[in-house]
């Protein structure tokens, strides 16, 4: 027993809690160890257990498969200073490089033969050796690398969704495969200057944006794609390696469609979500498609073609507003047409290249949302008849976004643009991750910060 508040709580009641924060973790149903301790051990919790309490109760909860424990290979990222020259867009200078190092250091040995680091869907705890070979790895990994607790990943055993890493792939087949002509890569003329103190600072900027919003779906992919970019380097077995790498990269576009189908499309309407802006006050914005038409892999980068398609119903008795839309762009989907409502949108075509999940996340979170509200904007004549009255400042929530799609997109407010290509076209990982790192991380603070802030007080006044 746990004693809280003069109250017993049962082992039995901490699992069932367990599993209800699971249920809710979208459809993966899955969260890092780290997220789950924080909620039930750490300071601003309501349970106020010790963390060896609670490890006991996961550990107990997996000898009875009603969870899994799963650790991918255990690396950390660490930045090097590098002298880089003859880049597109930067000028010759010194940059920092991602480096992958062993986060182990030798200390631990993978399980089996596969390359998780640990994997309980492979034990069978009919084997008392099994279950003492797992609570000694986990207990001593947690104490001599506290830091790891960012990549265990914790998963609902009856969960039908696949988690699959290394394994043969057994999700959806979400990537189409569909191939396109590579952009070229344009040289600048005038390339930009960033210095190595502006660099620094950024790099403190992620090291806490990984410290304090570090999720299960960023090891999930993190994983993925360090295990493509192993594949490219490794040269002695093309044809076979080609087969592997399409694999992983059918897996890396699945996680990564349901990474951002949970955090933005099916978010449920919470003051803590500001991206739940339209379920919370009941506008009908829809997304009608998300879909990755292709990604490849240039050594560490990986280039996206994405198709969004997002529609906004609109009473038919608004025709001017209808045709003033038709004349700025936008068109109809008669699909998604009501006998009151007329369905109005657009579909885009997205060209992104990335190093790493972290910049396609914001980068397209924020090419999303807008859109979303850039047509809020222009259909407000009709949604100003709601339940819920906004204002000006609310009108114009779009804008928050502008500076982010006119620097990386050439994006301005006079007119949406179809197609979508981001202006630093190279493949380079380095110079790619400055760029992000200069202009995307320094605006995602304000951002994430004023919507926040702008929601919770907008969602309990409702």
């Amino acid at each position: 027993m746990v004693i809280f508040s003069n109250l017993e709580i049962s082992t039995a009641n901490i699992q069932e809690q367990v599993i209800k924060l699971l249920e809710l973790e979208g459809d993966l149903k899955a969260t890092l160890y780290y997220k789950l301790e924080q909620t039930f051990c750490g300071p601003k919790s309501k349970f106020k257990l010790k963390e060896s309490d609670f490890f006991s109760c996961l550990i107990q909860m997996m000898e009875k498969k009603k969870i899994d424990i799963i650790i991918p290979e255990l690396f950390e990222i660490n930045w090097e200073n590098q002298y880089f020259k003859n880049l597109n867009y930067l000028q010759n200078g010194y940059y920092f490089s991602r480096k992958f190092s062993d986060l182990s250091n030798g200390t631990f040995q993978s399980y089996g033969e596969n390359r998780f680091f640990f994997d309980s869907r492979l034990l069978n705890f009919n084997f008392k050796d099994n279950f003492t070979y797992s609570e000694n790895i986990l207990t001593s990994l947690i104490k001599k690398i506290p830091m790891a607790k960012n990549k265990i990943i914790v998963y609902c055993s009856s969960n039908n969704m696949p988690l699959n890493i290394y394994e043969k792939f057994a999700g959806t087949n979400i990537v189409k495969f569909l191939d396109f002509k590579t952009l070229p890569q344009i040289s600048s003329e005038n390339k930009i200057a960033i210095k190595i103190e502006k660099q620094e600072s950024d790099l403190r900027v992620i090291k806490t944006y990984r410290t304090n919003y570090m999720c299960m779906y960023i090891t999930l992919i993190e994983s993925i794609h360090k295990a493509i970019t192993n594949l490219e380097l490794n040269s002695e077995n093309v044809k076979e390696n080609d087969k592997l790498i399409h694999e992983l990269i059918e897996k890396f576009g699945y996680y990564c469609y349901l990474y951002v189908k949970s955090d933005w499309i099916d978010v449920k309407p919470s003051p803590y979500k500001w991206e739940s802006f339209f379920n919370a006050f009941g506008i009908p914005f829809k997304v009608l498609e998300l879909t990755f038409k292709n990604i490849k892999f240039y050594g560490r980068t990986f280039e996206f073609w994405i198709v969004f398609r997002y529609c906004l119903l609109i009473k038919r008795e608004f025709k001017d507003l209808i045709d003033e839309l038709l004349t700025s762009g936008f068109e109809i989907f008669e699909s998604e047409s009501t006998q009151d409502s007329i369905a109005i949108g657009m579909d885009h075509e997205i060209f992104l290249p990335c190093p790493a999940i972290e910049y396609f996340y914001f980068t397209c979170k924020y090419i999303f949302y807008y859109h979303a509200f850039y047509l809020f904007n222009k259909a407000f004549n009709s949604i100003e008849q709601s339940k819920t009255k906004f204002t000006e400042k609310e009108r114009n929530l779009f804008l928050r976004f502008l500076p982010i799609m006119n620097f990386f997109f050439g994006v301005s407010d006079e007119r949406p643009i179809k197609k979508l290509v981001f202006k630093f076209y190279t493949f380079n990982p380095e110079e790619l991750e400055t760029i992000y790192n200069s202009f995307l991380l320094e605006n995602v603070k304000e951002i994430e910060i004023k919507m926040f802030n702008y929601f919770l007080i907008k969602y309990k006044k409702r």
